[in-house]
């Protein structure tokens, strides 16, 4: 369940973004085609008609050029009427000629959808589709594009609206041509038309859009045909019985006097969407477009309807703000509700929030024991859990993995987040059914409440993170107020996390190498790489300081990057310098963050090719933690390690939590036995048998084992008796700088 134990890819986000706004300007688009057809007596001819499709296309598709072809009348085939390129042709005939034979062509007529293709040189992506209405073939539309459209599926649809709503106008523009010939043939004969066959001709029954004429109350004058089906009533129930705000609901502002105002005021304004009902109370969503019909005082009303394209737009929105999982809010969503909490409560001061961080304890041990299915199965059950101690002003949202934040909304203090976390442990007391197995869990709470001190949008959550990793240092299922927590440890954690990031940028980071000693011929095996912070203002701060908040802010990967880059940089040179370095070993200790990474082993072989440096000379050092925390993708990623010919150690074995198992399952080439361990060697017999036995398991094992740690003789003296393989300690050196390294190369070589 890797998706689980990660945050949300912000690409993710802004690519949902998009699509949202891509919906948006398509409804846009799809509302301007009232405009568009009810201004057909601006075309002077067929090609201003494909020009303004176009023209509206364009809006949505990176078109590179495009071709409309008409059907002969008389043989059926059809042939170039208009392209916009004409350079291009040859090209398009031989392209729709290849169509012709792949019968997308007749695919096209017998559908009329929009179908998409390749060129048959694969360069273009092909729109095409069937000029056609329910009573006439006009020919066919094809568009040649670049590149692959931004949202396929909406396209198809907006370019189906499109291409029909052209083919009604090219029969519209038919009719007119047609009606401006009658009328020269009739002006002598009659002098006006009924103001009926005037409708029916100029506005209605080929408009594509349910369209109706009303008067200056809105009461219906005439309908097309498109408004009966659309409604469900006949022109006997509608005209002079029904007005036009008998079919908009829930919108008591809705009045048609001040819709018809707003319109004369702006006749080009962007259609209005409402909500409308029709006679068997189906809703839909629609745009209206009204407009002056330039007779008797009435209008014309055209309405679009878009319920599927806001239906997705609903579902997309939701994607962007919604956990897939638990459907809880995300981490977005719960930011944008916390910046209003903060934003209130520097207007009112007695308006109070809190933040509960909760993280699900052992939570990875139950997954990677009874599976990823269970495991989710386990969150959706802890969501409803918690879910039922919160209010409905309040927000549960789901953080990531296997971490929740409740955002508790106008509070008076800590009494009421006592009484959510005390509900929320009576919920959790009762077990969790996974198929016919009970699981009990605990967690471990962080709280921060807002009347504690003013604190910014961006610290809010990361203090009640803290407070809920010092509850889980407490030994789990514990609750930790931050105020709880040591004011200068926070100062100064807080100081250096806020110069971390910038220390990275800025290069304030070297490395140093501490030396790896063969202890049966006293020669240099190899270094340990290790990281230094020269702080512009505090000095040399010691990596126990800085690492942990690395960790916990994930600042770790792009501070690893950097150790990797100047370790392989250091090691190149010394290569090429040193002709024995072939045979010594790189050591790099290496964070569990880093170890699941997706991309990290990549990274690593991207950086040894760039520095030139045999991944063959490269040695990572885990520690114990690793087999805890996420043991199924850390065995995939080492495998992956060693498949590029890098060895693996285990940092202070003895002292954590591994098992023995791991030391095979895993494929360890070396483990390090803790200073600790090797400190009281000589007056501790516990320590002396401790150490003894590893080194007859790693033996046995065929991995070799360092002592760390070692700072005098008699230490040296017993582990060589001992038979350790290579030792480490400020007997033989400190950590040094490159320098000193490259003097200890020389005296090696």
């Amino acid at each position: 369940m890797e998706f689980l134990t990660k945050e949300i890819d912000p690409n993710q986000y802004e690519r949902l973004e998009e699509v949202v706004q891509y919906s948006q300007e398509a409804l846009e688009l799809c509302a301007s085609l009232g405009d568009y057809q009810t201004s057909l007596t601006k075309f002077k001819n067929r090609k201003d008609i494909f020009e303004r499709a176009v023209q509206g296309l364009k809006q949505l598709l990176p078109i590179s050029f495009y071709a409309f072809y008409a059907v002969d009348g008389s043989t059926s085939d059809i042939e170039l009427e208009h392209c916009d390129r004409p350079e291009w042709e040859s090209m398009i005939e031989e392209t729709v000629d290849h169509l012709i034979e792949k019968g997308m062509v007749a695919l096209a007529f017998r559908e009329k959808r929009t179908l998409t293709s390749r060129s048959r040189d694969g360069k273009y992506n092909l729109l095409l589709h069937a000029l056609a209405t329910t009573s006439k073939t006009y020919g066919i539309f094809i568009c040649f594009l670049e590149k692959k459209p931004f949202e396929q599926y909406i396209v198809d649809k907006i370019t189906t609206i499109i291409i029909k709503s052209t083919c009604y106008a090219l029969e519209n523009f038919e009719l007119y041509q047609l009606i401006d010939q009658k009328n020269e043939e009739l002006i002598d004969k009659n002098a006006q038309l009924s103001k009926s066959e005037i409708i029916y001709r100029n506005t209605f029954e080929n408009t594509g859009n349910p369209t109706l004429v009303v008067d200056s109350q809105g009461e219906i004058v005439y309908s097309n045909t498109e408004f009966l089906q659309f409604s469900g009533y006949t022109r006997k129930q509608l005209i002079g019985r029904k007005k036009i705000s008998d079919f908009i609901i829930q919108d008591p502002q809705f009045s048609f006097p001040r819709l018809l105002s707003s319109a004369k005021r702006d006749p080009r304004g962007k259609p209005t969407e409402y909500t409308f009902e029709n006679q068997a109370n189906q809703r839909k969503t629609v745009f209206l477009k009204i407009s002056a019909l330039g007779l008797d005082d009435q209008y014309i009303i055209s309405l679009t309807d878009v319920t599927t394209l806001k239906e997705v737009e609903k579902k997309l929105h939701f994607q962007a703000f919604h956990d897939p999982l638990t459907n809880l809010p995300n981490r977005l969503l719960l930011q944008g509700r916390l910046a209003q909490a903060i934003k209130k409560k520097k207007r009112h001061q007695n308006f109070n929030y809190a933040v509960i961080f909760i993280d699900l304890d052992r939570f990875k041990t139950i997954n990677d024991t009874l599976g990823h299915h269970y495991g989710d199965q386990l969150l959706i059950q802890a969501a409803q859990k918690i879910s039922k101690s919160i209010r409905e002003m309040d927000t549960l949202a789901r953080f990531g993995g296997d971490e929740f934040v409740i955002l508790l909304d106008d509070i008076q203090g800590s009494q009421d987040c006592e009484r959510v976390s005390k509900r929320i442990l009576e919920e959790f007391q009762t077990p969790m059914e996974l198929d016919n197995n009970e699981i009990f869990m605990t967690m471990s709470m962080g709280i921060l409440i807002s009347t504690e001190q003013q604190i910014e949008q961006t610290d809010v959550i990361r203090l009640a993170d803290m407070s809920m990793y010092e509850a889980k240092k407490k030994g789990r299922n514990k609750i930790i107020y931050f105020h709880e927590i040591e004011d200068k440890d926070i100062e100064r954690k807080l100081l250096l996390e806020n110069h971390l990031q910038k220390g990275i940028q800025n290069g304030e980071f070297f490395v140093q190498y501490q030396p790896l000693i063969n202890l049966d011929t006293n020669q240099l095996y190899g270094v340990e790489t290790l990281v230094r912070w020269q702080h512009p203002e505090l000095g040399i701060i010691p990596p126990n300081s800085f690492i942990p908040i690395a960790e916990e802010t994930g600042l770790i990967i792009p501070l690893g990057q950097k150790i990797f880059e100047l370790a392989f940089s250091d090691y190149a040179q010394w290569m090429s310098r040193f002709s024995r370095l072939d045979k010594l070993y790189l050591s790099i200790n290496l964070s569990v963050k880093q170890l699941l990474e997706n991309d990290f082993v990549e990274n690593i072989r991207k950086m040894a090719a760039k520095a030139r440096l045999p991944l063959e000379n490269v040695n990572l050092e885990i520690t114990e933690s690793i087999f805890i925390d996420d043991s199924g993708q850390a065995l995939q990623t080492i495998n992956d390690l060693k498949g590029l010919g890098i060895s693996i150690s285990i940092d202070d074995f003895g002292t954590g939590y591994s098992s023995l198992k791991y030391l095979n399952q895993f494929s360890i080439d070396l483990v390090k036995i803790d200073k600790l361990l090797v400190k009281n060697i000589n007056s501790d017999q516990t320590n002396f048998n401790i150490v003894t036995s590893m080194l007859e398991l790693c033996s046995k094992l065929d991995i070799k084992v360092v002592a760390e740690g070692i700072e005098d003789f008699q230490q040296l003296a017993r582990l060589k008796t001992m038979r350790c393989h290579l030792g480490q300690g400020f007997y033989f050196a400190p950590p040094q700088n490159k320098k000193r390294i490259e003097e200890l190369y020389l005296r090696s070589a």
